[in-house]
């Protein structure tokens, strides 16, 4: 290698050197300028995490304190702490002189990429938000929507776990829910049992109905108030219908439907009341 290459290479690391030097010295300068700037945004920043976490707190007091549903009230508190670690981010980021505009548009762009991308589940979100604070239904009822039977175990944000009758365990988005027309079995504590009975037409109808009647009177399950109802209400083609319609307290529903049944079979058996089926005479002419 010759001197004059040397040399070449000797100034080169120089203005390397010297280029790196400055670009080390605008940064200190810049970092040494932004001190106040950077030790004020880590205050209020503190601060404002330190303040969050105590009106998170008697939030949480307040919640607990109210009849507001578990479900929806830890929904309100995990909300709120977003809404309020962002105010405090947007704060901090103001007190470094980041422009407002930018910081907007940054958080208007992820709010429309993250809804674009989970539409659905935002619906089922809203659908949540719906059901825990206008309470269609709630943890515990027995409701029918959507061809589904079941008791209500728990209502999350996204979707809403059912208890079928035959144990199986059913989950539906809560979007669906909101949008259907939800039959709850459970909001009323007293619930109408209706059955109906058939009698013969030769059998004496007001026997029929005064044996009812003492049954329903014996059961520990009929209410009295309002009285039972007992009547002829159709005239079928093989057989005179008798319409039972009885109030009873919602959890002794199934009890009262399944005694009665048996009860009254077996006292129109004793009392020689046919119970009649369809039949069909055939004439054979010669």
């Amino acid at each position: 290698m010759t001197t004059e290459e040397t040399n070449e290479i000797v100034s080169a690391i120089g203005d390397e050197a010297e280029h790196v030097s400055t670009l080390l010295t605008s940064v200190l300068n810049y970092i040494r300028g932004m001190l106040p700037s950077l030790a004020f945004a880590a205050v209020v920043f503190i601060a404002g995490m330190l303040l969050t976490k105590l009106l998170l707190r008697i939030l949480n007091r307040t919640l607990s304190k109210s009849r507001l549903e578990p479900t929806a009230a830890s929904f309100l508190h995990s909300l709120l702490s977003v809404i309020a670690y962002v105010l405090v981010a947007v704060i901090v980021l103001s007190v470094l002189n980041v422009p407002m505009t930018s910081i907007i548009t940054v958080i208007g762009t992820m709010g429309l990429a993250i809804g674009l991308a989970l539409q659905n589940s935002l619906s089922n979100v809203a659908g949540g938000f719906l059901i825990l604070f206008s309470k269609p239904l709630k943890v515990g009822d027995y409701v029918e929507f959507g061809g589904v039977t079941g008791t209500v175990e728990s209502i999350a944000i996204l979707q809403t776990k059912m208890r079928r009758p035959d144990g199986t365990t059913v989950f539906i988005p809560n979007g669906k829910i909101a949008d259907a027309m939800v039959l709850n079995y459970s909001e009323d504590p007293m619930r109408r049992l209706e059955l109906d009975f058939g009698i013969g037409y030769d059998a004496d109808a007001e026997q029929a109905k005064a044996i009812i009647r003492e049954l329903l009177a014996k059961s520990p399950f009929a209410e009295k108030d309002p009285p039972p109802l007992v009547r002829i209400g159709e005239l079928g083609e093989s057989a005179v219908v008798l319409h039972v319609r009885v109030w009873t307290q919602h959890e002794h529903y199934w009890e009262l439907h399944y005694d009665l049944l048996e009860q009254v079979k077996q006292a129109f058996d004793e009392n020689g009341i046919s119970i009649p089926y369809p039949q069909m005479d055939v004439h054979i002419e010669k």
